[in-house]
């Protein structure tokens, strides 16, 4: 038996960042097929809120964020002035697609998180995606026609509207096919648990 649960992760979060081991662990574990769904309001050209982050929870994200990084041997990097200006998630966020269609998203999303918030790299910038190309061996001029074309940013919007109907607020967050809500890095362990007692680690 094998059950299905999306994958809502945004490229501008750095949980989202912190996340990605123990997501890939999860599926080598578990009999899960994880549909993996970059979530972005600004990738998918909707209107973000201009709403601060109170000033006691921005220092908090910081200190948890660095804080797992260092218990987990992690670098991470926040660009300057971030969140007030971040990187321009769009491209990349398109290109995580064209990365599952190729079948090397797994690869992607590793190598893209680790030069964002790694090395604090801007992914705009046109070696982050030269390089990127060379490390996943796909070609530099296909790779851009397939995500700048309409029908990829088309399935961007797509996704961003799925995942507000499945009520998604933050990242990452896991669904079931129930409709059922896991949300937060901190939730991973208790999604494992959950696997667990449903019976789907694999033999």
């Amino acid at each position: 038996m094998t059950d299905k649960i999306e994958v809502f992760y945004s490229f501008q979060s750095p949980y989202s960042y912190l996340a990605m081991d123990p997501i890939y662990d999860i599926q080598e574990k578990y009999n899960v097929e994880l549909l993996w769904q970059p979530f972005s309001a600004r990738a998918s050209g909707n209107p973000v809120p201009q709403q601060g982050i109170l000033p006691d929870k921005l220092s908090y994200l910081f200190e948890d964020t660095r804080r797992i990084a260092s218990d987990r041997g992690l670098a991470i990097t926040y660009p300057e002035n971030w969140p007030e200006v971040e990187f321009d998630p769009g491209r990349i966020t398109r290109g995580a697609l064209i990365a599952n269609d190729l079948g090397v998203l797994l690869e992607y999303n590793i190598k893209v998180f680790n030069k964002w918030w790694g090395l604090g790299e801007d992914p705009n910038q046109d070696a982050f995606m030269n390089e990127l190309c060379d490390d996943l061996d796909i070609d530099l001029g296909d790779f851009l026609s397939k995500v700048s074309s309409s029908d990829t940013r088309e399935r961007v919007k797509g996704i961003y509207k799925r995942g507000r109907k499945l009520g998604v607020f933050d990242t990452p967050t896991f669904v079931f096919e129930s409709g059922e809500r896991i949300v937060g890095y901190d939730k991973i362990p208790y999604l494992a648990q959950r696997l667990e007692k449903m019976g789907l680690r694999k033999k």
